[in-house]
């Protein structure tokens, strides 16, 4: 939804996050998948790939180098979305997310917020899922 305020840099290292992110629980699953190829529509980039370029460090050192407050935002909130996507939120997901956070130096405030909007984005979503069912 906002991954379209990177920059190409900046995208792709986000990419490279969710690589990392969708392999923390070791299952890189079809749903996870078709996230990524959702996010690489919406920043542009043709071809989705699931390796990443770039090691954890790495990636986060260059995003914390390369992002304003207001991107670092952007990418955790749309990590988040990805690791929730299954309504599975386990301890190997909290702890990279926690990671994440720490690692691009967001406050707790902003992560624990971040964390709610995602969730209350999600049941906003499956509501709309069950109207359209029914």
């Amino acid at each position: 939804m906002y991954l379209n305020r990177l920059d190409e840099k900046q995208k792709e290292l986000f990419l490279d996050l969710c690589i990392h992110a969708a392999m923390t629980n070791e299952e890189f699953d079809r749903a996870e998948r078709e996230i990524i190829n959702g996010y690489c529509r919406e920043m542009g980039i043709e071809k989705p790939r699931y390796a990443p370029n770039k090691g954890f460090d790495e990636v986060c050192g260059e995003l914390y180098e390369s992002c304003s407050e207001a991107e670092i935002k952007i990418v955790i909130l749309e990590t988040a979305a990805l690791m929730l996507s299954d309504n599975v939120y386990d301890e190997s997901e909290q702890r990279f997310m926690r990671t994440v956070a720490r690692k691009l130096r967001l406050g707790r405030e902003d992560y624990d917020s971040i964390l709610d909007l995602v969730k209350q984005l999600s049941d906003v979503h499956a509501k709309i899922d069950r109207y359209i069912s029914r």
